[in-house]
């Protein structure tokens, strides 16, 4: 899946029906995995929580999933990237149950560590990496204190992965 959502984007375009195929079926079981996958957590996404949280590669790979599902709409479903988008937007970790999109949903950072380094303050559009749940006492899932890399914010990287997620929900979800 790594590369393979690349070339996805051309598979059909290249005429080479032996080609076309071994993607259907290699993606078919990527996606068969994932599927697999969303039960391991309540939030219908499979990963390991550690020192980083993981919203920035759920989100590459939620972009991964769409071109996935855009070359081979019946072995590649939409729900694992629709999932990521929803754990982005809340559906995440603990009681602290914020959007890791600065500025964007009912309840999202309002103090981040970007751009404005932590002056109280965040640049709107700004996606937090999220919750690493540190055992035992996990301090991240307090609104405040908080570790700064629990609300480190990127603009390009995760903020791209977010707002392409956000525009492919919206295209797949009223096609």
């Amino acid at each position: 899946m790594q590369v393979g959502w690349f070339v996805a984007r051309v598979v059909h375009d290249l005429g080479d029906a032996e080609l076309t195929e071994s993607m259907r079926q290699a993606a078919a079981d990527a996606y068969c995995k994932a599927e697999q996958g969303m039960s391991d957590t309540p939030y219908g996404l499979s990963f390991k929580m550690g020192l980083w949280g993981v919203g920035w590669p759920l989100q590459y790979q939620g972009v991964a999933h769409y071109f996935l599902h855009k070359a081979f709409p019946q072995e590649v479903g939409k729900d694992y990237m629709l999932n990521i988008l929803n754990y982005v937007l809340g559906t995440n970790p603990g009681s602290n149950n914020q959007s890791y999109a600065t500025g964007v949903g009912a309840k999202s950072k309002s103090a981040a560590y970007g751009m404005t380094r932590m002056d109280y303050g965040y640049v709107p559009g700004g996606v937090i990496v999220g919750t690493a749940l540190i055992a035992p006492d996990f301090p991240e899932l307090k609104e405040f204190p908080f570790l700064w890399q629990q609300s480190e914010y990127v603009l390009g990287g995760g903020a791209t992965n977010f707002a392409f997620l956000a525009l492919a929900a919206n295209k797949l979800l009223n096609q």
